[in-house]
């Protein structure tokens, strides 16, 4: 393996990295959006379920 090669080879695993990370943030904001949504929706079906009832 040439040291052209191991620079290539470095600058992708380093642009691999970069996605990984890039990903990981993108499902903790999913995540974080999901749960905003389930919790919105909870709300809602109990303000639904307390007017029904009065």
């Amino acid at each position: 393996m040439t040291e052209q090669d191991r620079a290539t080879l470095q600058q992708l695993v380093n642009k691999v990295n970069q996605h990984e990370e890039t990903i990981v943030q993108l499902l903790k904001i999913i995540a974080a959006t999901n749960q905003r949504i389930s919790n919105q929706a909870s709300n809602i079906m109990k303000e639904e379920h307390y007017y029904l009832k009065v």
